[in-house]
């Protein structure tokens, strides 16, 4: 979880075009469930674009796949009817370890037009760790690739983030689905393979700790793209001197909350060559697990999405990727995954849904807009 800033019945009101994986818990006979599907779905239609990206979750457990959970019951509520998010997911309080789910996650982005998992990354041998090999199978079988997200995990330094990029390239190097580009940028001008990586929390090293000088990973960087294989690595930031004195290849931002002053502006103040990567997220919404309500952002219908995809267009300048932020991030809210609708806590409080655009609304609406990206005619 991270933020952008410092016995009732759940009700499946839907009809969909093909009949997901359900994984709720077995042995709540209240639950009224769909049958599995006998295969993963089907890989239809040609590969989506490298260009279009999403932030990928995989820190959800639960009893049946890994003897416990986490992330669901954040908050101390208690799975699988009352979970840490405003809304409840389609599948049910899933585990990342089941291939059906992840199976039905990627022929969901592949639906949606994305080409590139961003898998979170807490460290060697966290859940999200563990998790990368089903990550990469299915990704190869869906025809994406794979990028990563390096989290605020415990231990991350200047020193260790070295060690750590090259312990995922070479533990994953060989891999079909891990993304590698030979495009260049402000810090890596040349044309070797180079993995992809996100950084969150740039600023702060490790949870709790002072603030980072602008330079404190420019040694860092300089080691990464000095490997025999190459890596882009992006910022949160988006001062140009932190870009500039830490030796970034650019700077994304995680979505844009209702306060954000902001927005996609940074874009024109981008030095040449930097990677411009906007994040563009469909609302913002937690106040099941008690964030400030000042960060709320509500969907609005889907028109919030709507809204980044228009003002990103508005700046004026092209980005080299977009990053859906997110795909299944369900305590924030800001996840594009299909939703219950008419869902209910163990107390009859109601979960928030899609409401008209009913379950796979943000699929179809990301589709929309990937597909008016690809082909937008870019001032020069």
């Amino acid at each position: 979880m991270r933020q952008i800033f410092s016995g009732s019945l759940i009700i499946l009101a839907f009809t969909l075009a093909c009949t997901p994986i359900v994984e709720i818990e077995p042995t709540l006979n209240t639950y009224p469930t769909l049958s599995p599907t006998p295969n993963w779905p089907p890989v239809i239609g040609s590969d989506p674009s490298s260009q279009i990206a999403a932030f990928y979750h995989t820190w959800y457990l639960n009893p049946k796949y890994d003897n416990r959970w986490d992330h669901w019951n954040q908050s101390d509520f208690q799975p699988p009817l009352d979970i840490g998010s405003d809304f409840y997911p389609l599948l049910g309080a899933y585990s990342s370890n089941n291939p059906d789910v992840v199976a039905q996650h990627f022929a969901w982005m592949r639906q949606a037009g994305i080409g590139v998992v961003i898998a979170d990354w807490w460290g060697r041998g966290s859940p999200t760790d563990q998790a990368l090999p089903l990550v990469l199978d299915m990704a190869d079988r869906y025809g994406l690739k794979v990028g990563f997200v390096l989290e605020q995990y415990d231990g991350r330094s200047a020193d260790s983030l070295v060690s750590d990029i090259r312990y995922l390239k070479e533990l994953y190097g060989g891999h079909p689905a891990l993304f590698w580009t030979t495009k260049t940028s402000i810090a890596s001008p040349d044309n070797r393979k180079k993995a992809l990586f996100f950084m969150w929390n740039t600023t702060q090293p490790k949870n709790g700790e002072p603030t980072a000088a602008f330079d404190y990973w420019q040694d860092t960087m300089d080691k990464v793209h000095n490997d025999e294989t190459g890596a882009i690595v992006l910022t949160d930031e988006y001062y140009s001197s932190y870009r500039k004195e830490s030796h970034f290849d650019g700077s994304y931002n995680y979505g844009v909350l209702d306060i954000d002053p902001i927005g996609y502006t940074y874009a024109l103040n981008m030095p040449l060559d930097a990677w411009y990567v906007p994040g563009i997220n469909p609302g913002f919404s937690a106040w099941r697990i008690g964030y400030d309500p000042v960060l709320d952002t509500p969907r609005r219908d889907g028109q919030t999405f709507i809204d980044r995809w228009k003002r990103m267009f508005a700046v004026g300048v092209e980005p080299e990727m977009i990053v859906i932020t997110t795909f299944n991030e369900w305590h924030e809210g800001t996840q594009i995954e299909p939703a219950q609708p008419i869902a209910l806590t163990s107390d009859g409080e109601a979960y928030l849904d899609y409401g008209d655009l009913g379950p796979e609304g943000y699929l179809k609406l990301t589709r929309e807009w990937v597909d008016h990206f690809l082909t937008y005619d870019w001032p020069e």
